[in-house]
């Protein structure tokens, strides 16, 4: 498969790959079930599309090591469930926080904006990410001037904000413009590089304030993984592959045999990454509730029902014989606005 590999499963603890005797030790130990069973979500597939999110995130923090006027600046959208965050998690992973002799050191300060963001409640948060004990104290103005001068003492390389889509009202629609400004003024200040991450509905934010969207004029869109030809097909396979062989409970010969079911994976999950895990980690529970020693056409079925769609029975299950192969995306259903 090319470019395309599991990174260490195990990172987070092994997941061995059980026998039937295995699973039936699992079935009656439910912590080491409900274990397995919450490291699939852990597991991480290094697509083309997520590298390459890496490589630019990179390529944003290194640019801002040399302390130039205008360092790298960076959006990242995509729809929900696309590895947005997972992109975030992930590479401030790989720059861990450091305690030394003088204080706190904090590569990469990462975090989620709140839901209805104001100057101070993001202000807070971004404090609290710091470590400032008084994280809630003080009006915006003393609250921007400590996150300035804590954003130097922790020695901050990058920062990167997910969520950025709550800039916009979602009664009215409108772009909070006051905190866009606010979020400006702390770009252009520290000098420090910025990583935005949201849905596709963020780009809103930038045409509307001229000044950010010539600062974050380099963009990339994860988008969910198509198969309208031959060689997007074999990307996808690859991809479902490499997961398959990374559980903890293995997949039936079908998989092997017939491609067809790579292609009804893909109906039922639409191609979105959050998706398969969702899929794939629910049909690692039934399976290991019912002894089960691997994953086959009719345990997706079921998952799919438990984990995707409820409604997604007979006819409407991408796993069911009588499944019309179309995407899902008709009104009330699981992919409807996608």
């Amino acid at each position: 498969m090319d470019n395309m590999h599991s990174i260490d499963p195990s990172a987070n603890g092994a997941m061995p790959n059980l026998d039937a005797s295995g699973m039936q030790n699992y079935r009656l130990g439910g912590d080491g079930k409900h274990k397995l069973t919450a490291g699939v979500r852990n597991i991480l597939i290094e697509h083309p599309a997520f590298a390459s999110g890496i490589r630019a995130i990179r390529d944003c923090h290194s640019l801002g090591l040399f302390q130039i006027e205008e360092p790298g600046r960076l959006l990242i959208m995509g729809v929900s469930g696309s590895g947005k965050s997972t992109l975030r998690k992930e590479y401030a992973r790989l720059h861990p926080r450091r305690d030394t002799e003088t204080g706190t050191e904090i590569p990469v300060l990462h975090l989620e904006l709140p839901a209805q963001p104001t100057i101070k409640n993001v202000a807070e948060r971004i404090l609290l990410e710091l470590g400032d004990p008084l994280f809630n104290r003080g009006s915006a103005e003393v609250m921007t001037a400590r996150i300035v001068t804590l954003l130097r003492n922790c020695h901050v390389e990058l920062v990167i904000l997910d969520e950025f889509q709550h800039f916009i009202d979602r009664s009215s629609e409108k772009v909070e413009t006051k905190v866009a400004d606010w979020l400006k003024y702390l770009i252009n200040t520290t000098k420090i590089p910025f990583v935005l991450i949201g849905l596709r509905r963020c780009s809103r934010i930038l045409q509307s304030n001229e000044q950010l969207r010539r600062r974050f004029c380099r963009q990339i869109v994860l988008e969910p993984f198509p198969i309208r030809n031959k060689q997007e097909l074999r990307i996808f396979e690859g991809l479902i592959h490499s997961l398959l062989d990374s559980l903890p409970v293995p997949p039936s010969d079908e998989f092997i045999k017939n491609r067809d079911i790579i292609e009804r994976v893909h109906f039922a999950t639409y191609g979105v990454m959050g998706y398969i895990m969702t899929l794939m980690s629910a049909a690692v529970q039934l399976a290991l509730d019912d002894g089960l020693t691997c994953i086959n056409v009719k345990l997706l079925e079921r998952a799919f029902c438990v984990a995707v769609w409820p409604n997604g029975r007979g006819s409407l299950n991408p796993f069911d014989s009588r499944f019309i192969k179309r995407p899902l995306t008709e009104r009330e259903e699981p992919f409807f606005g996608y």
